[in-house]
């Protein structure tokens, strides 16, 4: 008999971490059973709703919560507040009856409606947390952070066995929180092709309204204490006043993207900087690009390196999570080493040609392609 997977994803809004759950669905309905489950209310978001409608071409369950599963931010740290949810998903268990039940887990202390669920259910399945950042919630400027660290290790520990996407996030939820080994399973990620051979890109940027000059990109949410816009910033303003023909793309939306204009304001460079928002043409984008900077201050392993390395894009950032096992050492450096960051970009425009893209982007195909973590997901649930 086939595996029967339930997976559940609790979040409403949408990031990598979501993005790679969906890929894994995807993946997983190509050699076994699955169920997935989802609030209602996360339909809200455009993107989470594409998702959504991308799996009719394939066999996935989708069963649609009433309750919403992660109401707020109380509701994980105490079980009467996620009562309702539990609830329903215990009975979706009933219904299913499956072998293994996978959480999506943005955060460590989050999934927790899912564990008691699966502790009233006569069945009892095993509740997996596939967790994408193993940091601190007061780390990462989670709301009301310093007090959910206070809960997170107890909380992270009710899960029969954790998933996390890097080597680095395996040892920090080990040591910190005191669970058992995690096993690591790369997030799964819809790789991108590099431009042909021959293609004229000058021409793609033009007909993308981009300048034809040393492009370097930031992608993902714009949220200052977490991708480091202002650093991105600064390190393009000294560039620009030593003289580079350099100009920024900033891709994504998020909180901060109006501070982040005002800041490149006032340094002066906002003629050199493009914001583009929101993308679904990242397959198209990121090519055109000549680097794409990371000075995140902290991550998993981000879908955003990957699909540039597959695209032979180069990635300079800080050495946090994934990053640091994924890129070259010389393009990672410490944390908070700007002028580091400003010396690897320098050294990558004089000498393209030192960034090693067939075998990075070997790596990260072997590590990130869905199919990949679908079979390392099946041989766990294989395993005794």
């Amino acid at each position: 008999m086939a595996m029967r997977i339930l997976l559940v994803m609790e979040e409403v809004k949408c990031g990598g971490a979501e993005l790679s759950f969906f890929a894994l669905c995807r993946a997983l309905s190509e050699r076994c059973e699955v169920h997935l489950a989802l609030s209602r209310a996360s339909l809200d978001h455009p993107t989470i709703r594409a998702l959504h409608d991308s799996l009719s071409d394939t066999s996935v369950r989708i069963h649609q919560c009433k309750t919403p599963l992660n109401p707020g931010t109380i509701t994980n740290l105490h079980p009467f507040l996620r009562r309702a949810a539990s609830r329903e998903l215990s009975s979706l268990m009933e219904a299913v009856r499956p072998d293994v039940v996978i959480v999506n887990l943005p955060t460590v202390e989050r999934g927790q409606a899912v564990v008691d669920a699966a502790a009233t259910s006569r069945l009892r399945p095993p509740v997996w947390g596939f967790l994408h950042l193993s940091q601190k919630p007061s780390v990462i400027g989670a709301k009301l952070g310093r007090v959910r660290d206070l809960f997170a290790a107890k909380l992270i520990r009710r899960f029969d066995r954790l998933l996390t996407v890097s080597k680095a996030g395996a040892r920090e939820v080990v040591q910190r929180y005191g669970t058992d080994p995690a096993e690591v399973v790369q997030p799964p990620t819809r790789t991108l092709e590099p431009l042909p051979a021959g293609t004229d890109r000058s021409q793609l940027r033009k007909a993308s309204g981009l300048p034809d000059t040393f492009l370097v990109g930031i992608v993902g949410r714009v949220q200052l204490h977490h991708k480091g816009h202002d650093a991105a910033l600064r390190v393009i303003r000294e560039l620009l006043d030593r003289g580079h023909a350099v100009h920024l793309v900033v891709v994504g939306d998020g909180p901060d993207q109006q501070a982040v204009r005002s800041m490149a304001e006032r340094m002066g460079i906002a003629a050199a900087v493009t914001f583009l928002g929101w993308r679904d043409d990242i397959d198209r984008l990121m090519p055109l690009l000549d680097a794409v900077l990371m000075p995140s201050r902290y991550e998993g392993l981000p879908q955003v390196a990957v699909q540039a390395v597959t695209a032979h894009v180069p990635v300079i950032g800080y050495a946090v999570g994934g990053l640091i096992e994924l890129l070259p050492g010389c393009f990672t450096v410490p944390y908070g080493a700007e002028d580091r960051l400003l010396e690897a970009m320098v050294s990558l425009m004089q000498n393209p040609d030192q960034w090693p893209a067939d075998e990075v982007s070997l790596r990260a195909i072997n590590w990130c392609e869905p199919a990949h973590a679908a079979e390392k997901v099946l041989a766990l649930a294989a395993r005794p």
